[in-house]
């Protein structure tokens, strides 16, 4: 629901410059285009981490987008492994070329007899305690189309395993999480839950910048639907 302006919740949005210029929150309420949302932070748990605003921000705005098309849309998130030794600027090339080749998928009449026509996509890239990097994503789809995220070999994360390891020469590996997510057309409620559970992907820790362009995230580029 829209807010009061002069109701808006607390929260503390720092500016810096260390490893590229970003700003991050340090608050488990978010205020975006008036619209008010949860975040996965918690000064009171161990090892919380404050959340990149340029990454939830670019999240936000392709959920929303993706809503404004479909009266209802399907979400889920996945995991990528990267081949060792690997460099990042190689393995953002082989994510980019993945979401590249599942909108060329989309193109088929498989999904409910017709191609999918607007899907949204979002990506992190992470490297913590291991030596290689890896990523986190999400994706959004018609729901009358897609239903379901598919199980090891079959459905959605099928089709996304055959193609990474394709791009991977058979090394790299998608995980599933748990949680799936359906979004109704106006329903902010359900879009709440599904960022909360994305600004974990957008947490300051293990988004280093190794310089030469190289991007810690990347999202779809869908624009909203404009009304008739």
């Amino acid at each position: 629901m829209s807010l009061d302006p002069f109701l808006l919740p607390e929260q503390k949005i720092t500016n810096h410059r260390d490893n590229g210029r970003y700003s991050l929150i340090v608050s488990s309420e978010y205020v975006l285009g008036g619209l008010l949302y949860r975040l996965n932070f918690d000064p009171q748990k161990k090892g919380h981490h404050p959340i990149r605003r340029e990454i939830i921000d670019a999240f936000i705005k392709q959920l929303r987008a993706i809503q404004s098309h479909y009266s209802k849309v399907f979400a889920f998130r996945f995991d990528l492994s990267v081949p060792e030794g690997m460099s990042v600027s190689q393995s953002n090339d082989l994510v980019s070329e993945l979401f590249g080749r599942l909108r060329g998928r989309f193109k088929k009449k498989a999904w409910n007899k017709q191609p999918i026509k607007k899907f949204a996509y979002g990506w992190v890239r992470e490297r913590e305690s291991a030596a290689q990097v890896h990523y986190h994503c999400w994706i959004a789809l018609p729901h009358f189309q897609v239903d379901t995220a598919g199980f090891r070999n079959s459905g959605m994360v099928g089709i996304i395993s055959e193609l990474w390891e394709e791009l991977t020469s058979g090394i790299g590996r998608v995980h599933l999480p748990d949680g799936r997510y359906a979004l109704k057309q106006g329903d902010h409620a359900s879009l709440v839950d599904l960022v909360e559970r994305l600004s974990y992907l957008a947490k300051n820790r293990g988004k280093v910048s190794l310089g030469e362009g190289q991007r810690i995230f990347s999202t779809s580029k869908l624009n909203m639907k404009q009304p008739n």
